[in-house]
């Protein structure tokens, strides 16, 4: 199974940022439900492994999240993949997911963390108006910024791929309270 451990957004902030994104006319906006702050992508894997996950993420003792949401930018190399808001104040609980990721023995590549939430997919094949879009609202927006933001919950999501886009399902809640 396809999953991934993220900070599920409140619905009113998730509102926000959907309806910001699909303003910015650039790319395929997220659906609203689908908007989220991913820690951890496990990529596939067998049930045995996640019900491991879910055994120590039962006991897992983290404080919520302060979060700042603030800066549009762009992800994925140098074709960008995703239009992004960059998101601080994640880093510590990031690599304490991780740590209870490999306890209960899933091995995980190592990739650098960036904060962020995924407002829009962008073309594989951009064509001169898509960049030229991206690029007046990255100008125009890059340095939007949202209040600060309490995130209580971390969550395992299973992510299914289609044709139109991901669909993602809330398998599992686990309270952050420290």
């Amino acid at each position: 199974m396809r999953c991934f451990l993220a900070l599920p957004v409140p619905d009113d902030l998730a509102a926000q940022l959907a309806g910001f994104a699909s303003r910015l006319k650039v790319g395929r906006p997220l659906p609203e439900e689908n908007i989220h702050l991913t820690l951890v992508f496990l990529d596939e894997q067998p049930l045995d492994a996640l019900e491991d996950l879910n055994a120590e993420l039962e006991v897992l003792h983290a404080p919520p999240a302060t979060v700042d949401l603030a800066g549009l930018t762009t992800m994925g190399g140098a074709v960008p993949s995703v239009l992004t808001i960059n998101a601080a104040g994640v880093d510590g609980l990031h690599k304490q997911v991780r740590q209870v990721v490999r306890r209960a023995g899933i091995t995980l590549p190592h990739r650098r963390f960036r904060g962020h939430v995924t407002l829009a997919r962008l073309p594989r094949t951009p064509t001169a108006n898509d960049m030229s879009a991206l690029g007046r609202a990255l100008e125009t927006h890059g340095a939007i910024r949202y209040p600060t933001v309490t995130l209580d919950t971390l969550s395992l999501y299973r992510s299914d791929l289609r044709p139109d886009g991901a669909r993602y399902e809330r398998l599992a809640d686990y309270p952050l309270r420290g």
